[in-house]
């Protein structure tokens, strides 16, 4: 494995370990607002597409 390879695994670990870390009500709060940004992304008129005939 090259040392590249395991400085990306070892970021993932470390990445992992900080998701893990705050409490449950902690990640619901985020959760919570992903989806209100989420929600906000999916309504704005400059995201819809237009059709192009080609």
């Amino acid at each position: 494995m090259s040392e590249w390879m395991r400085k990306v695994l070892e970021s993932k670990r470390q990445m992992r370990k900080q998701i893990a870390a705050p409490p449950f009500s902690e990640k619901i709060k985020i959760l919570e607002k992903l989806r209100d940004r989420s929600l906000a992304i999916a309504s704005n008129p400059l995201r819809r597409r237009s059709f192009h005939r080609g």
